[in-house]
């Protein structure tokens, strides 16, 4: 090899040892900075120069060493691994974060309890009991009935107020999201361009690119791919970054469907005031799915936006969400099952608020039949159950013009009458708001049944009219229908009966003077309350098989909640180790030793002394052999 070919072994010796020089000091340099990602030098031989070839060999002549390219000591399975557990772990730490703030809001955490309001009407009931005629303590029952749906009215509105304030949450996760997706784009761009010629690696743009990766898992779940220095990210198979554009999300009020067993079809039933998550691009639709149980199979329990979007729900929950009788052997009732499963069973807030209001009304309804009990007025198959003052079936459920098939009415010989001067019945003491309890019917004739123990008794109410003949009124019961809110004995729609507030009396405690009870007072309707609170006839949950009677299942809610709370945060811890574990193996890998990174400096720094020694000796040589041999 010639001397003058020497010098390119010598300076290509220098050059890659500056440049390691150069990568060492880069990552001593950023050993603290988020994100980065270890550089190493790899370096590679030149090229070769044929100087003479044998029938036994070929002899070359290297021209030294240069670096081929600088890479990132990072790997990818692990990139992903800690991204997919990330995610997990948001999710999650969102369902353990709502379980806390609805056991604030229940005020279980202060020792305020929500049971105490009940458990006073309770006691309020019992003292009343014993004593109907006192004026004042019918005053504090019907206080404590205000307090008890007050308190309930209060948890409920704080419920539905924690749900719409998540909007706020929403909206800034999705704004994050697409500001990530905004500059992953712009990072999309800047290492094509610095990647193009095939000559370099754009390192620092790809850290950037990949901790905004890192943080937008903790968002949403996504699938990603690089092809020519450009990742594709896409979430649930819509495109939010593809080539040098972001598609962005936006937040939409959500429109509610349900399920119609009757046509086995999807209805849309109502508007919500919560936030959906959309494509801002047409024709994309909705970017989650909340349709589905969410689960590790699924990976559908992956981020904290979709997390929040699950715990919240997609409205508010009545008692009517909760199915309770479920038929294994109904397809409808299956699907209806199936569906509970998928909105309000994965929804913890939009649950408890169903759960909350499925007990009000178990007590409300207890009350009410207490006082204003009912009577069905034909079978399941529509056959009256009316007759004649002989006892004698009717042949018909039609009644004075009135169809009473498949209704109730009032059972007006057994229920207790008001201590006001006309005896009124019917008074119910929690009322809905935009439905009266009875519609009441006008008879020329009386109207009979048979009662428990066989009498045929009036089921009408006799009075007179103007001109003092006898008339007949028939209190037929205002069914609660499921598709009409207004119908339902639900919190939202409660008040207390503004007819006994202006007037005690009206309060049924006296004995009914068609039963022989004149002037006598009735503690019957109190029994019946208490005895309908206790039996056991209401499930928390579909796919159990217990049911609860009022004491025994607020308590049974409550720490149902709060069990389902330690899951959650046994699942955060059990993600938070995973995931820190993870990023110990990744900065293993990938991460900066600032002892290593000193070895190399002493390394590259010794080869660069080697390097330029090499040099000095080759030119020393050649001033030989020019000033010495010339």
């Amino acid at each position: 090899m010639g001397l003058l070919t020497s010098f390119n072994a010598g300076v290509s010796g220098l050059q890659s040892s500056q440049a390691g020089l150069n990568t060492t000091a880069h990552n001593l340099a950023n050993t603290k900075a988020p994100g980065y990602t270890r550089q190493q030098n790899i370096n590679t031989d030149m090229y070769y120069q044929t100087f003479r070839v044998t029938d036994k060999s070929m002899m070359k002549i290297g021209y030294g060493t240069t670096i081929s390219t600088v890479r990132q000591i990072r790997d990818k399975f692990l990139d992903d691994e800690y991204r997919l557990e990330a995610g997990r772990q948001s999710f999650y730490e969102v369902q353990y974060t709502t379980v806390l703030e609805i056991e604030d809001i229940l005020g279980e955490m202060e020792g305020v309890e929500f049971a105490d309001a009940w458990e006073d009407l309770w006691d309020t009931m019992q003292t009343l009991s014993t004593n109907p005629e006192n004026i004042t303590k019918r005053e504090l029952f019907l206080a404590e009935s205000e307090a008890f749906l007050e308190k309930a009215t209060n948890v409920y509105d704080s419920l539905k107020k924690y749900q719409i304030n998540l909007n706020t949450q929403i909206q800034a996760q999705v704004d994050a999201i697409n500001e990530i997706a905004d500059k992953i784009v712009v990072l999309n761009g800047q290492i094509a361009d610095a990647e193009a010629s095939g000559m370099e690696n754009a390192n620092d743009y790809r850290d950037a690119r990949n901790l905004l990766m890192d943080e937008l898992a903790k968002y949403t779940p996504y699938d990603a791919y690089e092809e020519y220095g450009r990742v594709t990210i896409r979430v649930n198979n819509a495109p939010l970054v593809e080539d040098d554009r972001a598609n962005h999300m936006k937040c939409e009020f959500i429109e509610i469907k349900e399920y119609d067993p009757t046509t086995n079809t999807y209805k849309l039933t109502q508007g919500s005031p919560m936030y959906t998550v959309r494509w801002e691009r047409g024709g994309l639709g909705d970017v989650y799915r909340l349709d589905s149980t969410y689960n590790e199979t699924n990976e559908a329990d992956i981020g904290s936006l979709p997390g929040i979007l699950m715990a919240r729900g997609k409205r508010f929950g009545y008692y009517t969400d909760i199915l309770q009788k479920v038929d294994e052997n109904s397809p409808a009732d299956q699907k209806l099952l199936q569906q509970y499963n998928a909105t309000i069973g994965s929804s913890v807030i939009q649950r408890i608020e169903a759960q909350l209001d499925l007990m009000v009304h178990k007590v409300v309804t207890a009350v009410n039949d207490a006082f204003a009990p009912n009577v069905a007025a034909t079978d399941e198959n529509g056959t009256p159950l009316l007759t004649d003052a002989a006892g004698n079936p009717l042949a018909s459920a039609v009644v004075g013009g009135v169809d009473l098939t498949g209704k109730k009415i009032l059972d007006a010989y057994h229920c207790a009458v008001g201590a006001d001067d006309d005896a009124t019945m019917g008074t119910e003491v929690f009322k809905r708001r935009t439905s009266d309890r009875y519609k009441e019917y006008t008879l020329k004739s009386p109207v009979y049944m048979k009662d428990a123990d066989g009498n045929v008794v009036p089921v009408t109410k006799e009075g007179k009219d103007a001109g003092g003949n006898p008339i007949y009124t028939l209190y037929v019961y205002n069914d609660e229908d499921p598709k009409e809110r207004g119908s339902l004995y639900t919190i939202q729609n409660l008040e207390i009966n503004p007819k006994l507030k202006a007037n005690y009396s009206y309060l049924p405690v006296k004995g009914n003077p068609a039963a022989g009870k004149t002037g006598e007072y009735d503690w019957s309707a109190f029994k019946n309350a208490f005895e309908t609170w206790q039996v056991k006839d209401v499930t928390l949950d579909p796919n159990a098989l217990a049911k609860y009677g009022v004491e025994d299942y607020y308590d049974v809610m409550v720490s149902s909640l709060g069990t389902e709370g330690k899951v959650w945060k046994g699942i955060v811890d059990h993600q938070t180790k995973m995931t820190e574990n993870i990023e110990d193996r990744r900065q293993q890998i990938s991460g900066v030793s600032t002892g290593e990174e000193m070895t190399f400096m002493l390394m590259y720094q010794h080869a660069y002394n080697a390097s330029s020694r090499y040099i000095t000796v080759i030119d020393e040589m050649l001033e030989h052999l020019i000033e010495r041999l010339g």
